[in-house]
């Protein structure tokens, strides 16, 4: 029955918590980990909490795919954080979604639980200063239009 609980909380709503910054919490790449707020410094970012047990992740991880395309060649940095699946279980889910852009682990929820990701799926927009300035459950006109007016402004350069 807890697991019931764990789920309906999940996949509703996302929460907006008081962080307004991306906060120096540790990620998995592969078999090291990496500070985010450090890597990509200087960079607009999405970030795109799942898991592979979220049916409304799975939904929206082809919008996410598209976004990740369509902004690549004008420096829009997409990666998608896993949250709380083993290293094994993401990389499969990830291959079963067809996942190319970078996948980053939050084995422990550190990450997810401190900016709503208790609340899949979650798309974190994030401007070269790393000040967090958009949630959504997905990409959204309201994404897109901010996405846009961070790539393009010639002050966040």
């Amino acid at each position: 029955m807890r697991w019931l609980l764990v789920f309906l909380l999940a996949c509703s709503a996302p929460v907006k918590p008081s962080v307004t910054h991306l906060p120096a919490t540790k990620l998995m790449d592969g078999d090291s980990s990496f500070i985010a707020s450090e890597r990509y410094k200087g960079s607009v970012v999405v970030l795109d909490f799942w898991a592979g047990w979220c049916a409304e992740c799975k939904r929206s991880v082809p919008q996410v795919a598209r976004l990740a395309k369509k902004f690549l060649a004008e420096g829009l940095v997409v990666v998608g954080v896993n949250a709380g699946d083993e290293r094994a279980v993401a990389a499969r889910y990830a291959a079963e979604l067809g996942i190319a852009y970078p996948i980053a682990l939050d084995p422990e929820l550190e990450l997810s639980d401190k900016l709503g990701g208790g609340r899949l799926p979650l798309l974190v927009v994030i401007d070269r200063d790393g000040s967090i300035v958009h949630r959504a459950k997905g990409v959204d006109e309201e994404t897109l239009r901010v996405i846009r007016k961070l790539l393009h402004s010639p002050t966040a350069r």
